[in-house]
This record gives C-alpha cells, sequence and structure tokens, in this order.
C-alpha cells in the first residue's frame, strides 16, 4: 500500500486520543492520530514522526509513521484489513455483520477480524497497548461463531519489522489475553504477521510466530 506524500515533523504531545500537536517546518500544527492507543514510545516529545496533510476537516495534518530506533512503524490502525486484503489477493467483503457485531473481512465464508499492532518489546509484537474491551468482545463472539459452525480466524498485523514473535499482551490486558486463550485452546485459528515500512509504502512481509500463553 502507498502512502501519500509524507513530511518529517518533530512530535510535541497528544491532546486526546485522535489529536496531537506537532512541529513541522517551524511551526505548530494540530495533526489527526488514526489509533486509539497509548503509543508512549511513538508518541514522545520530540520524537520523529512523518505526516500527510489533509484536505478538509479541523486538523491540517495526519500523523502516519514515527521513528523508534532504526524503524519506521506505522500507526494508521485503520489500513491493516486492507493490508491483508492485498496479501490475501482474494474475493472478499469489507465490515461484515453478524448479529450487533461488525468484523473486518469476510473470506470465502469465514469472519476475520485484523488487529493492528504497533508495540514491540524486545522482539515480542505485543497487543493491546491499552485495555480494549471491544477486542476482547471480538474474540468472544467469534468464539460464538465457531459454535454455529463458523471457522474464524484473527490476524495481527505487526506494522514494523523488528518483530520475531507475536503475544497477547498479558500484563496490560489479561482479560483480552485470557479471550484470546479460549479462543486459541478451541482449536481456532490465529495467524501474525509483520511488515515492512518505509516513506513510501508499507506492505505484510512475512508470517511471524503466535506464543498465546503468558
Amino acid at each position: 500500500m502507498r502512502f501519500p506524500e509524507l513530511k518529517k515533523a518533530k512530535f510535541i504531545k497528544r491532546l486526546n486520543r485522535f489529536v496531537g500537536l506537532v512541529s513541522l517546518e517551524d511551526k505548530v500544527h494540530s495533526a489527526y492520530i488514526r489509533n486509539t492507543g497509548r503509543l508512549r514510545e511513538l508518541l514522545s516529545e520530540g520524537n520523529e514522526v512523518y505526516v500527510a496533510k489533509r484536505e478538509g476537516g479541523k486538523h491540517p495534518f495526519e500523523i502516519v509513521l514515527a521513528r523508534m530506533g532504526q524503524n519506521l512503524v506505522c500507526i494508521d490502525s485503520h489500513i491493516t484489513p486492507k493490508l491483508y486484503a492485498e496479501y490475501l489477493n482474494l474475493p472478499l467483503s469489507f465490515e461484515p455483520r453478524f448479529d450487533n457485531k461488525r468484523f473486518d473481512l469476510l473470506v470465502q465464508g469465514r469472519p476475520v477480524e485484523v488487529k493492528s499492532v504497533n508495540l514491540v518489546e524486545g522482539e515480542t509484537a505485543l497487543f493491546p497497548d491499552a485495555p480494549t474491551k471491544r477486542g476482547k468482545e471480538h474474540i468472544e463472539k467469534l468464539i460464538e461463531l465457531s459454535r454455529e459452525g463458523y471457522k474464524p480466524l484473527v490476524v495481527f498485523v505487526v506494522q514494523r519489522e523488528d518483530a520475531r514473535v507475536f503475544s497477547p499482551n498479558w500484563r496490560v490486558d489479561p482479560e483480552f489475553s485470557k479471550a484470546l486463550l479460549n479462543y486459541f485452546q478451541l482449536g481456532l485459528e490465529i495467524r501474525a504477521y509483520k511488515c515492512t515500512v518505509s516513506l513510501e509504502e508499507i506492505k505484510l512481509k512475512e508470517e511471524i510466530p503466535v506464543e498465546v500463553l503468558p
């Protein structure tokens, strides 16, 4: 997936879950954040970020990438279903609804939930970086659907290159992690992938192992 033209900026501070301030060409601008996670290690004061210009709306820019050491990390959590769909290159539909829950994809009759992962500690990618009641409810609904004959799939897309393995974040959200462990112990499928990220594009690179146990 290609990025629009990106400009280098310095992150100043986060105003709320969706908006931060950045310094660009010696001016301070508000910038949209398309990610409700904490992102503390990425959106820290003075860190290098890359922003895209937005057309319309209250905020002239959107933060797309953040620098973490030698790596670029994509923080746009909304693009991960599209990334996975691009990787599969199969007929599918977006945002299928099952009762009161909407999932990311329907692939050959399978409900698929795709999670964006931005946090890596050591070489372990972790999700979530903040408690997610919604995420837990999605896993529980997929378990329910499995009992109705569906074959659900949970996919974790690590939007950076420096991960070797994926694990649920037991320390930050034990309830989500327990739900995912229950899902796994029922024999249901989990996959994780890391991405290559540059200033021009992001794409799924390769599958990495999943370790669900704490």
